[in-house]
């Protein structure tokens, strides 16, 4: 197959492709029309927009990569490791008017599905365009209930870097006050985990795998404030130390400001009603989680049978409330069994 040797005939060739062109469009924050006037000549590349667009391809494109960064002075001589790197400290403006559009024009329910959606493709390509391995996870705060206190989070949608997917159930997991999520909601402040190689990870970390076992494994709980209020953060798990630097940090809270968008005024609580409890671990919930589905549709189908139906949004919101209900149960039997021994 032929394989175009200068990057404004590879600019010309994606445009056959529209799937691949929209990825590369993401990645580089440019519209269509954009990119049509670079392939025509009408306009000259912005340089860093095309360096990014370039680090997102695979890595058998490495040369047109560093033909950009040689053309557009990117690079100083010698130094071609930064031919590997994310690489804007930006997001695109163009990025900003979508998730915008996209929380002024789309109704809730699918208003929060959206935007985070929007916002997790973006951050994955912006901060690991060459899907060395990072996965994103939206975690919320559960509604509160006794005594007006938020007991737990759960986990709303994941991306992982590697297989370009998201997900809002098959991560689905819970998270306490034991967890890097929990410690992060209950003050309000980012939370940085890191372990040496060959260390096992001490946080639930659902979507981590199939990340190679003797990589070093970095993560950041970044929470999603409001004026002291929290909905949740965004947890960002990865096999490559770089997210610590302080550009993908920074990009990390860009995005994490930009779901407060996918959130409404009510699902921020203060923080001092954010009284996490401890949870049992993943393997303990997952039986329990893997009912989610069944009992969503039996609730739906009772209170349809009432003649009181329920969408379903609010049968999932039922739902994950008994589940929580019953996770908490659980740690409070195994306590008092603890206390009698």
């Amino acid at each position: 197959m032929y394989e175009p040797q200068r990057w404004h005939e590879f600019l010309s060739s994606i445009e056959d492709n529209p799937q691949e062109q929209m990825r590369l469009l993401e990645a580089a924050g440019i519209s269509s029309t954009t990119l049509a006037r670079w392939v025509s000549g009408e306009e000259a590349p912005c340089p860093y927009a095309l360096y990014r667009l370039f680090c997102a391809l695979p890595q058998h494109h490495q040369g047109l990569l560093e033909q950009v960064a040689r053309e557009f002075a990117l690079l100083s001589r010698g130094d071609q490791s930064a031919a590997h790197c994310s690489e804007a400290q930006e997001i695109a403006p163009v990025f900003y008017d979508r998730v915008l559009n996209a929380a002024l024009k789309v109704p809730e329910p699918l208003r929060t599905w959206v935007v985070s959606n929007l916002v997790l493709q973006q951050a994955s390509i912006h901060l690991d365009p060459r899907r060395q391995g990072l996965s994103l996870l939206i975690v919320r705060c559960m509604p509160p209930s006794r005594g007006g206190r938020v007991r737990s989070l759960r986990i709303a949608l994941t991306n992982d870097s590697r297989r370009w997917q998201l997900s809002s159930q098959g991560e689905a997991c819970f998270y306490g006050r034991e967890s890097l999520a929990g410690h992060a909601v209950s003050i309000a402040r980012t939370v940085i985990f890191q372990t040496p190689a060959q260390a096992s990870l001490v946080i639930p970390t659902p979507g981590v795998d199939p990340l190679a076992q003797d990589e070093a494994l970095v993560a950041v709980a970044c929470p999603i404030v409001r004026a002291r209020r929290v909905a949740g953060c965004l947890l960002a798990v990865s096999s490559q130390p770089q997210l610590l630097s302080q550009e993908r940090l920074s990009l990390l809270h860009k995005y994490t400001n930009l779901l407060l968008l996918a959130f409404e005024p009510d699902e921020f609580y203060p923080v001092e009603l954010i009284q996490l409890y401890r949870l049992p671990p993943l393997e303990v919930q997952k039986p329990l989680l893997a009912s989610l589905r069944r009992r969503t549709a039996q609730l739906m189908s009772e209170a349809t049978r009432r003649r009181h139906p329920l969408d379903i949004s609010q049968a999932e919101a039922l739902v994950w409330r008994q589940l929580e209900e019953e996770l908490l149960a659980l740690v409070a039997s195994a306590d008092e069994e603890s206390d009698e021994q």
